[in-house]
C-alpha cells in the first residue's frame, strides 16, 4: 500500500478541518448579513422614502423638459450659424474679406459659436444630473420593493438559530483540531523516520548514478592508465575501486531498505494511524479470557487492572461464561460487586459460552469493540468479526498489555 493511501485518514481529517473553517466563516458572514438586513429594515422609513422618490421623479421630468428646450434652442442657433457661414467670404478674396459687412458677419458667427458652446455644456451638465437622478430614483424604487417584500419575522427566526449552529461548528472545529494535533504528534516520529529512510534511498540511488558514470568511463578508456585513474577516483569516492561492486552493494542496500525497513515502518504507520483515527465508544470484554495468563487462572486480577486503566474513558460491558461462578466460587452478585457499579456485567446462561453473546451485543455499532484473544472464526458472519472490531491483549510477566488501546498495567 502506497504511503499516500496509508495516510488517507489523516488527509481526510485535514480536509474536514478546512471545511469546518469555511463553514464557520460562512455562518458568521451569513449572520452578519442577516443582522444588517434586520437593522436596515428597522431604521428604514418607507413613507419618507416614498416622498423622496416622488421628488426625484419630478426632478427627472423637469430636467428632461429643460434638456428638450435647450436642445431646441441649440438647433435654432445651429441653423442661424449655418446660414451666416454661407454668407462668409473666403480670405483669398481679400478685397471683400475685410469689408465692414464681413467683419460684422464674422463677429456674429463668433458670438453664436460661444452661445452654442455654452448650451452644449449646459446640456451635458443637465444630462449628467438627469442620469444621477434616475439612478437615485431607481435605487429608491428597489429599496421600497425590497422593504415591502422583506419578511422580518422569518428572518429574525432564522437569525436566532445562528448562535447555536456557530457554537456547534466551533466546538467541532476545536475537537477536530485537538484530535488532528494528537494524531500528527503521535505520527511525527514515524514520519520523520520514514523521510530519513527515503532520503537514504535517494543517496544510494545518487551513488549508483555516479558509479554507473565511472563504469561508462571505464568502457570508453583509451588505455590501462586511464582505467587505473578511474578506478582510483572510484575508490576515493566510495572506498571501493570497482564501480560494478558499488552498484551491486547499493542495490542490495536499497532492496533491504525498501523491502524490510521502509515496508515494516509503513505497516507500523498504518497500524498506528488506524489506532489514532479509530473511534471507540463502547468496549465489550470477554471476561473469562482476561482471567487467564497462559493456562493459569489468575482470577479477576487482570480484569480489575484493565477496568481501572479504562475507567472514565469508555462505556464498559463485561460478559462471562457461565463457568466463571464455579471458577471464582462466587455468586453473580459477588462478581458484579467486585467489578463495580460503573461496569455492566453479564454472565451467560448455564452451559453456554460468552462468545456469541458478545458478538450480538457488539451489533453493527462502529464504535463498539470486543477485547478478546478469541478469533471467532466460526462466527465469521457477525459484523464485529467482518469489520475487525476486535482488540487483542497479552498477559505476561505480571503485566496486561493491550496495544490497540495503548494500555500496559501491572496485575
Amino acid at each position: 500500500m502506497a504511503l499516500d493511501d496509508i495516510l488517507k485518514p489523516l488527509q481526510q481529517r485535514r480536509n474536514r478541518l478546512s471545511e469546518l473553517r469555511s463553514q464557520l466563516k460562512n455562518q458568521q458572514d451569513k449572520r452578519q448579513e442577516l443582522e444588517r438586513a434586520v437593522n436596515n429594515y428597522e431604521i428604514y422609513d418607507p413613507v419618507s422614502e416614498q416622498k423622496k422618490l416622488v421628488t426625484l421623479v419630478a426632478k427627472a421630468a423637469e430636467l428632461s423638459r429643460e434638456i428638450d428646450n435647450v436642445e431646441r434652442s441649440k438647433a435654432t442657433l445651429d441653423k442661424q450659424l449655418s446660414a451666416l457661414r454661407s454668407e462668409q467670404i473666403n480670405p483669398v478674396i481679400f478685397w471683400k474679406f475685410f469689408t465692414a459687412e464681413q467683419k460684422d458677419l464674422r463677429a456674429e458667427v463668433d458670438r453664436l459659436q460661444h452661445k452654442i458652446l455654452a448650451l452644449d455644456q449646459g446640456i451635458e451638465t443637465d444630462k449628467a444630473s438627469l442620469s444621477k437622478t434616475n439612478s437615485n430614483a431607481g435605487f429608491a424604487k428597489k429599496r421600497l420593493a425590497e422593504h415591502k417584500k422583506f419578511n422580518l419575522e422569518s428572518t429574525v427566526k432564522l437569525l436566532s438559530g445562528f448562535p447555536e449552529s456557530i457554537e456547534r461548528t466551533k466546538a467541532d472545529l476545536v475537537a477536530l483540531s485537538a484530535e488532528l494535533k494528537a494524531i500528527e504528534t503521535r505520527m511525527q516520529p514515524h514520519m520523520q523516520k520514514h523521510e530519513s529512510l527515503k532520503s537514504e534511498v535517494s543517496t544510494l540511488n545518487a551513488d549508483i548514478a555516479s558509479a554507473q558514470n565511472f563504469d561508462r568511463n571505464l568502457g570508453n578508456a583509451a588505455n590501462s592508465y586511464e582505467k587505473a585513474m578511474i578506478h582510483q577516483k572510484c575508490e576515493v569516492k566510495f572506498g571501493i575501486g570497482s564501480p560494478k561492486q558499488v552498484i551491486k552493494d547499493r542495490l542490495s542496500q536499497i532492496r533491504r531498505l525498501e523491502k524490510n525497513d521502509i515496508a515494516k515502518l509503513e505497516r507500523r504507520i498504518h497500524e498506528e494511524l488506524k489506532k489514532s483515527v479509530r473511534t471507540v465508544d463502547h468496549l465489550l470484554i470477554d471476561g473469562n479470557n482476561v482471567c487467564y495468563e497462559g493456562e493459569s487462572f489468575i482470577e479477576l486480577r487482570g480484569l480489575t487492572a484493565l477496568l481501572s486503566a479504562l475507567a472514565g474513558r469508555y462505556t464498559i460491558t463485561v460478559v462471562f461464561d457461565a463457568s466463571i461462578r464455579s471458577l471464582l466460587k462466587a455468586s453473580t452478585q459477588d462478581i458484579k460487586r467486585r467489578l463495580g457499579a460503573s461496569v455492566m456485567t453479564h454472565i451467560a446462561p448455564t452451559k453456554t459460552g460468552a462468545d456469541e453473546y458478545l458478538l450480538k451485543l457488539a451489533g453493527q455499532g462502529r464504535g463498539t469493540f470486543i477485547i478478546s484473544n478469541d478469533r471467532y472464526a466460526e462466527y465469521h458472519e457477525y459484523d464485529a468479526v467482518k469489520a475487525g472490531r476486535l482488540f487483542r491483549f497479552l498477559i505476561a510477566d505480571g503485566k496486561l498489555m493491550a496495544n490497540d488501546l495503548d494500555i500496559t498495567v501491572n496485575i
